[in-house]
């Protein structure tokens, strides 16, 4: 998920920022076996795969489709 959000921002051309936070890593803290980890790897593999074949024009991917807008559902705010 977090992979596709990422890869989301960069195609919007959204403005990114990291923020250091400190951490300290110890053996009881790692909650993801190898076989967990192993599909998060090819999952955010194939997040990038479909974001180049987008970016190519190979195949147009709904996860890099802009949403459409509805000006009346935005309600009294889209005056704003």
């Amino acid at each position: 998920f977090d992979s596709q959000f990422l890869a989301q921002a960069v195609h919007f051309h959204f403005r990114l920022g990291d923020i250091p936070v400190p951490v300290r890593y110890f053996p009881e803290a790692s909650s993801i076996n190898f076989r967990r980890s192993v599909r998060y790897g090819w999952s955010t593999l194939g997040t990038l795969g479909l974001y180049w074949l987008n970016r190519l024009g190979l195949y147009r991917s709904r996860l890099f489709k802009a949403a459409e807008r509805d000006p009346q559902a935005a309600g009294s705010h889209a005056e704003l």
